[in-house]
């Protein structure tokens, strides 16, 4: 996968990204706005168009580099009644303070970016280098955060909980370049997998971590 620089920032980024993930600038659009369009006008975050598009750019190089990449997809545990309870501009609150407490608990390399739904709002993780292992213990330290954090949204949910799905492409040392081609074609189904995940685990209760078994 060939490399450049971000036209704006200089940043290193894939020669078929469409944003760079340093400073949000369109790689191909060079008059607007650096964060038009990539950014949810709720969380302050990456909206889906940006994160969907920065999975398939690492996934691509996650394969072509042997290196292991996780997603994952964490939901906001009983959404329907809070919304009930609290009505649509507390959960607006409560969901741009729920983004601030889940970047404090992600490293710096990871990238957090809020999904949209029509049922309970997701956001997602993308951790670069971080293996099966890895995106559960980190999934694991998500949810204490959240747990342990006191929201202010007030009634009865001022505790909240999350639950989260990971999927991970593991290290494969494959040679052939049909081979590689072909991991390219279901990478991109990585945030798919961890949203069955997710959905898997529900039956088990609420506040839990669950691994999918798309892993190569």
């Amino acid at each position: 996968m060939a490399l450049t620089t971000c036209w704006y920032c200089g940043s290193e980024v894939s020669d078929t990204a469409q944003f760079c993930n340093t400073c949000g600038h369109s790689q191909s659009d060079r008059s607007s706005s650096p964060l038009f369009g990539v950014v949810d006008p709720v969380t302050g975050i990456w909206n889906q168009k940006f994160v969907e598009a920065l999975i398939g750019q690492e996934a691509n190089r996650a394969v072509r580099y042997h290196r292991p990449l996780s997603v994952l997809v964490v939901e906001l545990d009983h959404a329907e009644h809070i919304n009930n309870e609290v009505g649509q501009a507390a959960v607006n609150s409560l969901l741009s303070e729920l983004s601030e407490t889940l970047g404090r608990a992600i490293r710096d390399t990871d990238t957090l970016g809020f999904l949209e739904s029509d049922r309970s709002p997701h956001f997602v993780i993308i951790l670069p280098e971080t293996d099966q292992q890895g995106a559960t213990l980190a999934a694991d330290k998500i949810r204490r955060a959240i747990a342990n954090h006191d929201f202010s949204s007030g009634g009865d949910w001022q505790r909240i909980t999350v639950s989260c799905g990971a999927a991970t492409i593991g290290v494969v040392q494959q040679e052939s370049e049909a081979g590689l081609m072909f991991r390219r074609e279901y990478t991109g189904n990585l945030l798919r997998e961890a949203y069955y995940a997710l959905e898997s685990g529900r039956s088990a209760g609420t506040n839990r971590t669950s691994v999918g078994a798309y892993r190569s």
